[in-house]
């Protein structure tokens, strides 16, 4: 009888002792005698969660002169909490959260004899990446602008080029898209023999546009390579002066919708161009004078990706008609028109042939061009 009390008596202290500890919160774990060494204010399982209160804040990290520190940032950054102060006291800010590889994208392109770099981040990012560039290719800056998003290289002279010496001029202004950039490069060149003239005025465009082209091809490996930095590392203060917001708005006017463009007619042709190729819409015919396309648009089509794969009930109701199919989408033939005006390019997107249909499905062209466009 003692032996089965004894084991009863263990099993029960056992279970008891854990529970007891899972109780550290909790005001009654003080009362329990030498509890308190665990669950007290210098216990093991105290409780922490005021101790942000007394946080200090460290020195930050010093990078010895010469050595770059770009990719050196605060990982955690605190917002500004909307409302009054009295409101911000109130409620502690948060960090954001830490973000996962980038997908930034960088392509390059081209118009006439005429390219240049998008990139799909605001200019306040972008430019310390080029600075980052130059520096890596130990080519030297001779002066930026960084409000104006113009940057210039000093003379510098390409590996194996025993006649010439170039510089390079970088301008950089905000793409189609909102937060996105545009990256124009401006190349002269000077012979070796003669001194170098810092004050040689810059031609309308670049003398070798084989030097050129090279330069752009290389500066946008180089942002490619760096893209995952793009949302950890810090901004220029000055670029991000230079408007995040794009060259492309939806507008509602007395006749419509329209998609204006504030960019030059050729550079919004060939940008209209590519926005329905990446959208996969047929294009039946173009007049780049009197800026038409001639489209056929399937309505919905660009949300396929989305439907190819529906699933088991969805595939039951469509064969018994409860639902429309996808493949039942009708063309609708189109005519995307582009115009100038004095606030730059007017887009808009006209049905060729009547019925709300046709006006829905133009309407909704629109929207993916507006979406698409780069």
């Amino acid at each position: 009888m003692k032996s089965t009390l004894s084991r009863r008596s263990l099993t029960s202290l056992c279970v008891c002792l854990p529970a007891l500890m899972l109780l550290q919160s909790c005001s009654l774990m003080s009362r329990v005698p030498g509890m308190d060494r665990l669950a007290g204010e210098e216990g093991m399982f105290r409780d922490r969660k005021g101790e942000y209160l007394e946080a200090t804040t460290i020195e930050r990290t010093r990078i010895p002169d010469g050595l770059d520190s770009f990719v050196i940032d605060d990982l955690l950054y605190i917002p500004d909490v909307p409302g009054s102060a009295d409101q911000a006291l109130l409620d502690a800010p948060r960090p954001r959260p830490l973000e996962g590889s980038s997908d930034r994208e960088v392509v390059i392109q081209r118009m006439d004899e005429r390219s240049w770099i998008v990139v799909d981040v605001s200019p306040s990012q972008v430019w310390p990446r080029i600075r980052d560039y130059w520096r890596s290719r130990q080519i030297e800056i001779a002066a930026e602008n960084p409000t104006a998003g113009v940057m210039e290289t000093a003379w510098f002279v390409r590996e194996g080029n025993v006649l010439t010496r170039d510089r390079v001029r970088v301008m950089v202004e905000t793409g189609f898209q909102d937060d996105s950039s545009e990256i124009t490069l401006l190349q002269m060149s000077q012979p070796q023999a003669t001194p170098a003239f810092d004050q040689a005025p810059w031609p309308a465009s670049s003398q070798e546009g084989e030097v050129e082209n090279a330069l752009v091809a290389d500066l946008s490996s180089y942002l490619a390579d760096v893209a995952d930095l793009y949302t950890a590392s810090s901004v220029s203060l000055l670029a991000g002066s230079i408007s995040g917001t794009g060259k492309a708005a939806l507008e509602t006017g007395s006749n419509g919708m329209l998609l204006r463009l504030m960019a030059p007619y050729e550079r919004s042709w060939a940008a209209v161009g590519r926005a329905l190729l990446r959208a996969d819409v047929p294009v039946d015919d173009q007049n780049v004078t009197s800026g038409v396309y001639e489209v056929t648009y399937v309505p919905g089509s660009e949300d396929d990706d989305e439907l190819e794969e529906p699933g088991f009930f969805k595939r039951v109701f469509t064969l018994n008609g409860l639902f429309s199919s996808n493949e039942n989408r009708e063309p609708v033939p189109l005519k995307v028109q582009l115009q100038r005006s004095a606030n730059g390019i007017e887009v808009r997107v006209e049905p060729t042939a009547g019925g709300p249909q046709s006006q829905d499905a133009a309407e909704r062209l629109l929207q993916l061009i507006r979406n698409t466009i780069a």
